[in-house]
């Protein structure tokens, strides 16, 4: 199994680009894994529904053939790193060649990507920013994987 994640634009903070890193790189020892930016859609005063859509298309369009879509939304499916874990490997030992994780811009997802998506999954409560969203959403795959294959959770 494959695992993609995507998101509007580069990681600008420094900070959280080297936790991704850090994460991605360890992800990547246990399984094909890749970050993928879609453009950014520029947001102009109201404009922030085109900005959506615009970016939901961009992100649909990187989904391979067969793959499970995730998107990250505060309003979904809450999991504790238990429950995580065993979905993850479900979804591993179903078979699915790849699952990507689809992190939204400022506003949010679509209703188009909310509605494709296999699962809408929160990662808190509270909003967070895309850039901290995915450290936290890569540290979670990253521990998920050292369980389901056995070995120490190293931090």
């Amino acid at each position: 199994m494959r695992i993609l994640v995507l998101a509007p634009g580069a990681l600008r903070h420094a900070g959280a680009r080297a936790f991704a890193d850090d994460y991605m790189q360890r992800v990547q020892r246990l399984c094909p894994a890749e970050r993928r930016a879609v453009r950014e859609s520029r947001r102009h005063g109201g404009d922030e529904e085109r900005a959506r859509r615009e970016e939901a298309a961009a992100m649909l369009a990187e989904v391979p053939t067969g793959a499970d879509l995730v998107a990250l939304d505060a309003a979904g499916r809450s999991f504790d790193s238990d429950a995580f874990h065993r979905w993850l490997v479900g979804r591993m030992e179903a078979g699915i060649p790849a699952i990507c994780f689809a992190i939204g811009g400022p506003e949010g997802h679509d209703p188009s990507l909310r509605d494709r998506a296999r699962l809408q999954l929160s990662l808190s409560p509270m909003t967070l920013p895309h850039e901290l969203a995915e450290v936290v959403l890569l540290e979670a795959i990253y521990r998920a994987l050292m369980r389901w294959r056995g070995l120490p959770y190293h931090r």
